[in-house]
């Protein structure tokens, strides 16, 4: 036998046979001090209870100590009886712990075979969860060639074909392959979430990176207004965050119309930074908050594609939102509008910037501030 082998199955027994000389020691403690028999004796069988609780055998080595147990134990206690030390009802205790250790023994392998099932359920479900990890990179990144080229040709044929009727599906053929991508991308990116190279982390400023998002968002034909924006300097992955407030604005975009208002704000709050997205659209039922941020949840399921999406981009926020330790959150009445709430872990960078951004900058990208009160 190697070194290693001999040492391992050591490792493995010496429990065992530290409570075989516990045992004997008792034993003999039972035949000398027959005044004080049933202290070891009940020591014999708790010790054993407890090592089975602590190691559940097969069911034939335990059938075989129980057996050795009853007998030694018994024999003692026979041998104090016919000394006269004891009574002869003593030898009772004898069938009423070993029915007692059956009892225990019956329910401790019930509740490992029922262990033992949950952890191969729970094997068998994390095994299924990667394969489709898999398959939605795989299919996501064999999508996008396609999706490229056909594109690529649409859009050539919108550009040069002098019909009008074949300009108008061209652009139709051209929205829905884009769609088509957006939808790609955006599985790719939630089955690539759990990648150790997710994150890239770096301090950035949120209330640049607000600025920067909304910058991007004011063409659309919305009231847009900017809320408090503390200078604060976080650590996160600038283009994973700026990519869930596109989301946010996004679904905030789809449920508005023009002149509605759109807000954004940065601030601090305790230990993290919260980053709001704010409309003044028809709000959400109470019922539909639980899951509209769960993939392909959407609050309104009656909703048409092009106003409801496919019900992925909420889900993103969450995902990236996590992946920072951070969260999500929502709230909203019918009638009242929405909020949206990024809350990220400030860290050890979340602290006010040495040179506060002036607010007016944001009337250089057609911001309008709210109203001082």
């Amino acid at each position: 036998m190697q070194p290693e082998a001999a040492e391992a199955r050591f490792g493995r027994h010496w429990v065992d046979a530290a409570w075989i000389a516990f045992s004997a020691l008792n034993l003999v403690a039972m035949l000398l001090l027959p005044d004080w028999e049933t202290v070891p004796f009940h020591f014999i069988w708790v010790s054993l209870t407890l090592l089975y609780g602590f190691r559940v055998w097969q069911v034939r080595p335990t059938m075989w100590t129980l057996g050795a147990v009853m007998v030694t134990t018994a024999a003692a206690i026979g041998i104090d009886v016919a000394r006269g030390f004891q009574p002869i009802d003593e030898v009772t205790e004898v069938p009423l712990m070993a029915a007692m250790f059956v009892a225990m023994m019956w329910h401790a392998r019930r509740r490992l075979a029922t262990t033992r099932e949950i952890e191969q359920v729970s094997e068998t479900n994390l095994r299924l969860l990667e394969r489709e990890r898999r398959f939605v990179q795989d299919a996501s990144h064999e999508l996008r060639t396609p999706i490229t080229v056909a594109l690529g040709q649409i859009e050539l044929i919108h550009r040069t074909v002098t019909d009008p009727v074949i300009r108008d599906d061209a652009a139709i053929a051209i929205e829905e392959l884009m769609r088509l991508r957006g939808l790609a991308e955006r599985l790719l990116l939630l089955a690539s979430v759990e990648d150790p190279d997710f994150l890239r982390m770096t301090p950035t400023e949120a209330d640049a990176l607000v600025l920067e998002v909304l910058r991007r968002w004011t063409p659309t034909p919305r009231r847009w207004e900017v809320g408090e924006l503390a200078p604060v300097r976080v650590r996160i992955d600038s283009e994973r965050i700026a990519l869930a407030l596109d989301s946010l604005i996004e679904n905030a975009v789809k449920h508005t119309e023009p002149g509605d208002r759109i807000e954004l704000s940065a601030r601090r709050s305790g230990r993290n930074v919260v980053i709001a997205v704010s409309d003044s659209g028809p709000g959400i039922a109470p019922e539909h908050l639980d899951r509209i941020f769960d993939r392909f949840g959407r609050a309104d399921a009656g909703r048409s594609r092009e106003s409801g999406g496919v019900g992925l981009g909420l889900s993103i926020v969450k995902a990236i939102a996590e992946a920072h330790g951070g969260s999500v959150a929502v709230r909203s009445r019918p009638g009242e509008g929405s909020t949206f709430e990024l809350v990220l872990p400030a860290g050890d960078a979340g602290v006010e910037s040495p040179s506060p951004r002036p607010r007016a900058g944001a009337a250089a990208i057609a911001v309008r501030e709210p109203a001082s009160p």
